[in-house]
């Protein structure tokens, strides 16, 4: 209960941090808030594996998108982008996981948030504010790589502890 919690609140942390400062809070909600929703996911993955993974994933990005638009004073623009980017990414991600199932847990955690991470930083734009930068997409993607790499191994390291 507590990762889906801490999902939630970063997914809205990033979406009210995106409605009010717009482009300016894309370098933190890129570099902390969503590698920790991508790694989030994939513990999550981990968990709802054997047990209606596709419903409960499902239902996740439906709460963010509902919990971030009630905390974004309906932000419209940023909650379609989120929950289109949550979508697809979460898609890609949860792919690109299940396909690495043979791979180290490390391996396949920083794959999957590299597949996500390049997916979100093309969609999250082009749907939120009609236009995607290629050189903003790539400073993300290596924004989210980067903090995925930091969250995963926090994450192994207190798993194994």
């Amino acid at each position: 209960m507590l990762a889906v919690a801490s999902y939630l609140a970063a997914a809205c942390a990033a979406n009210l941090a995106v409605s009010l400062f717009g482009y300016l809070a894309l370098p933190f909600t890129a570099a902390a808030l969503i590698p920790f929703d991508m790694t989030a996911r994939d513990v999550l993955h981990d968990r709802w594996h054997e047990n209606h993974l596709e419903f409960r994933m499902a239902a996740l990005v439906v709460s963010g998108s509902l919990l971030s638009w009630l905390f974004c004073n309906g932000s419209a623009a940023v909650c379609l982008a989120s929950a289109v980017s949550f979508c697809v990414a979460g898609a890609v991600d949860t792919t690109a996981y299940a396909l690495m199932s043979n791979s180290p847990k490390w391996q396949r955690m920083n794959a999957s948030n590299l597949a996500s991470s390049i997916t979100d930083s093309i969609c999250f734009p082009l749907v939120a504010f009609g236009a995607v930068s290629p050189a903003l997409a790539a400073t993300q993607v290596v924004l989210k790589v980067a903090g995925g790499v930091v969250w995963v191994t926090l994450f192994l390291w207190m798993k194994s502890r």
